[in-house]
């Protein structure tokens, strides 16, 4: 026994010594196998292992041609790449198999920002990756690479916003092992021929392809459809062509978010197969233009599970309760803005009360008083109601909405006094209150919303002082107080508001001069304080020191003397120049970029030749000063100006005739009261947008041109009174079917009248246009006309567009 005991032991330690070289020898050929002792041997530095130097430099040649503006690549060096920054690889193999190179900046800095960068054919080396991210690169419109179908082990894959261009290689098939997949476009500039490629990625479950162009992928929805594993579809902007009818059942059983948004084919059938989507969370059909309201509750009824819903931007018509009564009680997210929709919303609101977002923006006829629709929901963060017929007064108790975060209510019918406890709402960072019926005093407890950066009380009827409390909102950029009946001095501190920049306190009462303290608010773009009670004296020198100020208004506001050296120059910086109705005198300023108005001055001299350089002026009012010299032509290539006015100076000489440019876009014209000589222009003829034309009280002979009643047929007013025009009255004058002034008086027409004169169908009909009051782009241009009526004159401005005259030589109309 003892001899074969000996013998089973030996037997034993010669199975563990086999066993132990066995081993070594599996560990030896995986390292072989993982390329140590090869050329892409790993250096060992203690414990750490590092990753495969082909790897490694494949890395740096893709380095080589990304665009690295901040060292963002710094930490590329030596010879660990699976540390370096984006990089990561497999713990075992040493294989890299992540690469994050996405630009670190959002979409809009990205646009401003980002230089060019390419794809280095060495990607296609990290044969192993499994994570690769390019998204919001600037690609500069290379086709997307092939070579990433090569890399079939992906499973995450994004390419979003990388400005790639072309078709979408159908090669992408191969990469069956995709999870995630992120192809949404740029501008459109992604198409693909068909989709059948995408059925080869079967464990899909994140497709984004918003902007690609899908036009041509007739199959589209019964390749989407077969994805049974998709949890997340992002289709916006894609074109989408019809799905035919009958659809296939449906069979995304995962779905919970689904984005359609701004495609115009979504049919009826689609809206109700969506009914059968039971786990869907967030669903997005955004300007989808042809939605309907019976097949939409049929649909959301389903949707038990339903967190997000965005219908804006349809023509959904109806009642609300329609909706509301069908959506999820536990909604969070409802975005109704930009329909048709009307009715109460105040009952039906009570059961969403977990709604933290919520806007009815642009609807104008949603109903329902602000109390009673705030009611329980206290979780709201963002609400949003302008434009529509909210009335009632905000209750105190909207001091319990600590949540909120954006709050506005503007162009409603809420009247009374902001309650002092909106200033428990610390949370608020946009507060809208604007066109509303408030009254009162604005409260100064509003000085307890110091993360507020945007607060508009204008167009209400507040009363009283700007509290002085605003001082401490020093995160405010936007403020604005305009059109209301505020009165006492601009406080002080205002100028701590060391973010504003855009302040409008305009059409108040406000006394005392403009404070001082605004010159330190560096970051201001926009000033506005015309049209109140103030007392400027001369002319404020702290603008100086105002670099980035593009809008200035300070109409009315007793300004005196001549404007200093300094703001001749400045003034070719701005965007928008208003400082008419005051006193001010002497040479005029550059002219801004966009508009400027200084009527109502005594500005004297020529007009300057540097006029000729603000070719996109809008706007240029100089009227009503003392400005001399012949008119220059200027006004030839400025294709934007739509208001010119320089009625009422001491300008000589012929109006210029444009020959190759012309101000097409002119829709008011007056050189009323000059010395102007020559004939009607001929270029304004091709100002066919022309609603004034007043060249009265001037020296302007020949005949009135026939091309008047066959060109400018959009003519309201003609007044061409006092000149030295003879022969007699074009008959087709009768043609300006819109015309409700017109003045031929004190020439020397002769003949009879022409009996077509009858025809003026706007002299009978009532009008209800307000065309006296231009809106051009953000300002409100009134327009004047001086009417002579039985000897006496009368300048007509609000009412004008109510008036119709007729003075013709010997005959007189009026109304």
């Amino acid at each position: 026994m003892a001899t074969i005991g000996s013998a089973s032991f030996q037997d034993g330690r010669v199975a563990s010594k086999r066993l132990m070289m066995l081993v070594a020898l599996l560990l030896v050929s995986c390292c072989l196998c993982y390329g140590f002792g090869d050329e892409d041997n790993v250096e060992v530095q203690g414990n750490s292992s590092s990753c495969m130097e082909s790897e490694r430099r494949a890395l740096l040649a893709i380095k080589s041609d990304m665009y690295d503006p901040d060292d963002w690549f710094s930490s590329w060096t030596g010879k660990d790449c699976c540390g370096w920054r984006g990089v990561a690889c497999n713990n075992i193999t040493a294989h890299v198999t992540k690469l994050d190179l996405r630009y670190p900046y959002t979409y809009h800095q990205a646009l401003e920002t980002i230089g060019g960068s390419k794809v280095n054919p060495s990607l296609q080396e990290l044969k192993h990756l499994e994570y690769l991210d390019l998204s919001m690169n600037n690609f500069s419109g290379a086709p997307v690479p092939k070579m990433i179908s090569s890399l079939v082990h992906l499973e995450y894959l994004n390419l979003c916003y990388a400005m790639f261009d072309g078709l979408i290689p159908p090669q992408f098939g191969n990469l069956s092992n995709l999870h995630y997949l992120d192809l949404h476009g740029f501008l459109g500039d992604l198409y693909v021929d068909d989709l059948d490629w995408l059925s080869r990625i079967p464990s899909l479950k994140h497709l984004d392809m918003s902007l690609v162009d899908l036009s041509r992928a007739s199959n589209w929805f019964h390749i989407v459809n077969s994805i049974s594993t998709l949890e997340v579809l992002h289709l916006s902007t894609t074109g989408l062509p019809y799905a035919p009818s009958p659809l296939p059942p449906f069979n995304l059983t995962a779905i919970a978010t689904l984005d359609l948004s701004q495609n115009s084919n979504i049919i009826l059938t689609m809206l109700r197969w969506l009914s059968n989507a039971t786990s869907l969370e967030y669903l997005y059909l955004s300007d989808c233009g042809s939605l309907f309201m019976e097949p939409l509750q049929v649909g959301l009824a389903s949707l038990s599970n339903m967190k997000e819903l965005d219908l804006s931007y349809n023509f959904l018509r109806g009642e609300i309760l329609g909706i509301l009564s069908n959506v999820s009680g536990g909604l969070k997210h409802l975005d109704l803005s930009w329909n048709y929709l009307s009715g109460d919303i105040t009952q039906t609101l009570r059961s969403l009360r977990h709604l933290e977002y919520l806007t009815l923006l642009g609807n104008s006829n949603i109903t329902g008083h602000i109390a009673y629709l705030l009611g329980n929901l206290t979780n709201l963060r963002h609400l949003g109601l302008w434009d529509n017929l909210i009335s009632g007064e905000i209750p105190p108790t909207v001091g319990n909405f600590v949540q909120l975060e954006y709050l506005d209510l503007s162009y409603n019918g809420i009247a009374g006094e902001i309650p002092p406890s909106i200033g428990n709402l610390t949370g608020l960072v946009i507060l809208d209150l604007s066109k509303n019926f408030f009254t009162g005093q604005i409260p100064s407890s509003l000085g307890h919303l110091t993360n507020l950066e945007s607060l508009d009380l204008s167009w209400n009827n507040f009363v009283g002082c700007i509290p002085d409390t605003f001082g401490t909102l020093v995160h405010m950029t936007r403020l604005h107080l305009s059109r209301n009946q505020i009165s006492e001095q601009i406080p002080e501190s205002i100028g701590d508001l060391q973010n504003l920049q855009f302040l409008s306190l305009d059409n108040n009462a406000l006394t005392g001069q403009i404070p001082k303290t605004i010159g330190r608010l560096h970051r201001l773009q926009k000033l506005d304080v015309s049209y109140n009670n103030l007392s400027g004296a001369k002319f404020p020198d702290w603008i100086q020191t105002q670099q980035r100020l593009q809008y200035l208004y300070l109409s009315r506001v007793g300004l005196k003397s001549s404007l200093p050296v300094w703001f001749l120059d400045f003034s070719k910086g701005l965007r928008e120049l208003n400082l008419s109705s005051n006193s001010l005198k002497g040479q005029l300023p550059v002219a801004p970029q966009l508009m400027l108005d200084l009527s109502n001055n005594s500005f004297v001299g020529p007009i300057p030749s540097s006029f000729a350089q603000a070719t996109y002026l809008y706007l240029l009012s100089l009227s009503r000063n003392r400005i001399d010299g012949s008119l220059p032509p200027f006004f030839c290539s400025m294709h934007s100006l739509k208001v010119l006015d320089l009625s009422n100076n001491h300008l000589l000489g012929e109006v210029p005739n444009c020959h190759s440019s012309f101000p097409t876009s002119l829709q008011s014209l007056h050189l009323n009261n000059n010395n102007l000589s020559g004939t009607i222009p001929r270029f304004l003829k091709y100002c066919i947008q022309l609603i004034i034309l007043d060249f009265g009280e001037n020296k302007l002979f020949g005949e009135i041109p026939t091309w008047i009643g066959r060109n400018l047929s959009s003519l309201k007013v003609l007044r061409l009174r006092s000149n030295l025009l003879h022969g007699t009255i074009p008959a087709n004058i009768a043609n300006l079917t819109f015309l409700q002034v017109l003045d031929l008086s004190s020439n020397n027409l002769i003949g009879s009248l022409p009996s077509s004169l009858g025809n003026f169908s706007a002299m009978i009909e009532k009008q209800n246009d307000t065309w006296s009051v231009l809106h051009v782009d953000n300002y409100y241009y009134s327009e004047s006309i001086l009417l002579t009526t039985k000897g006496e004159i009368a300048d007509y401005t609000t009412v004008l567009s109510l008036v119709t005259f007729i003075d013709l030589p010997q005959h007189q109309f009026y109304s």
